[in-house]
């Protein structure tokens, strides 16, 4: 799941900013998987041809120089709030646990989840995490082990507190938005998060996870489904790039307890071995989900009279030519 993270080790040996963009003519000069490292790392959108790429990199750089030298402001570190009458003095104490987002925040004391958020905003705009900022949170909750980081089980994780702090794009957050999401959650902290990790995924996992909780589970993992297409789709497509959509399917299929899919693994080198495949539309993304439900590992279940996206018949077509799936499934004779 290393895509999802191209940024985790080339920040520990360079920094990548918007400031440092290269100029336009050595940006012209530089390969595509170059340009979209430097999109990854600068939260900028990754799509389109390699002139789409290059003029997205070169706005970003522009606008970066623009604002800087006409609009300066200190830091945030740099301003000291001012507290006026009653509020000046009081000190605020947060009770533990799940009760902390319930108590009051006084003025000019910052909310548990702000505080949190801090430490991962981005430094043009404290009010916004980019991917570099998610990618250290992540790192953290993975307790600095990066394999492990990049797990399914790990990545569902992610995926999750993406859906319940409303990210409009894979590790980009708001400030509003993840301290909702904090708030919604309990966690104000990545040992919170960590800690909690098995119990909070258990609102998206299967029924096989909690029997009792299965039709509110289900409903939310409907949902869940669903963000996680349309937040992994490129601005303005209707589509999800196909190395992403194998990430995400091997997260939410190998990742996610009681969600398990008999067909992923085989899958995703069906996709892998589609070279001139290089997208997955919804009803793609929607039909696997279903597939998985409805077909079992021999393809019982299936007819090609079916109304199946036609990537599925492919599927099932290429699958029965494998060797390891005829080992596991021999004809009878």
């Amino acid at each position: 799941l290393s895509s999802f993270f191209p940024a985790a080790v080339r920040h520990r040996t360079m920094k990548r900013s918007r400031e440092t963009v290269p100029a336009l003519h050595a940006l012209k000069k530089m390969k595509v998987n170059e340009l979209k490292d430097w999109c990854t790392d600068l939260g900028v959108r990754k799509q389109g041809l390699k002139a789409d790429l290059i003029a997205a990199l070169d706005a970003a750089r522009t606008t970066t120089s623009t604002s800087t030298s006409s609009h300066y402001q200190p830091p945030p570190a740099a301003r000291t709030p001012v507290h006026h009458g009653a509020a000046a003095g009081v000190q605020h104490k947060t009770s533990p646990g799940a009760y902390r987002s319930l108590v009051p925040t006084p003025q000019g004391k910052k909310s548990p989840g702000a505080t949190f958020f801090e430490k991962y905003a981005s430094e043009s705009d404290p009010k916004r995490m980019d991917l570099g900022g998610f990618v250290k949170l992540g790192l953290e909750l993975a307790g600095g082990d990066e394999e492990r980081s990049l797990t399914p089980q790990h990545t569902a994780l992610l995926f999750y507190l993406c859906w319940k702090m409303k990210a409009k794009g894979f590790g980009e957050l708001t400030l509003e938005g993840f301290t909702a999401g904090c708030d919604a959650i309990k966690c104000f902290s990545v040992d919170e998060i960590r800690n909690k990790a098995p119990t909070l995924l258990r609102e998206v996992s299967g029924g096989k996870v909690d029997p009792s909780r299965a039709a509110s589970s289900e409903q939310s993992f409907q949902a869940f489904h669903s963000f996680v297409y349309d937040m992994l789709r490129p601005e303005g497509k209707k589509y999800i790039e196909k190395e992403m959509a194998m990430l995400a399917l091997q997260a939410i299929f190998l990742g996610l307890e009681g969600r398990e899919s008999r067909h992923i693994e085989l899958f995703v080198k069906f996709l892998t071995a589609r070279e001139k495949l290089e997208i997955l539309n919804n009803d793609q993304w929607k039909g696997f989900l279903q597939f998985s439900r409805d077909v079992d590992a021999a393809f019982s279940g299936y007819s090609d009279a079916d109304p199946w996206p036609s990537l599925l018949d492919d599927f099932v077509t290429w699958a029965k030519e494998q060797a390891e799936w005829k080992e596991a499934h021999p004809s009878p004779l």
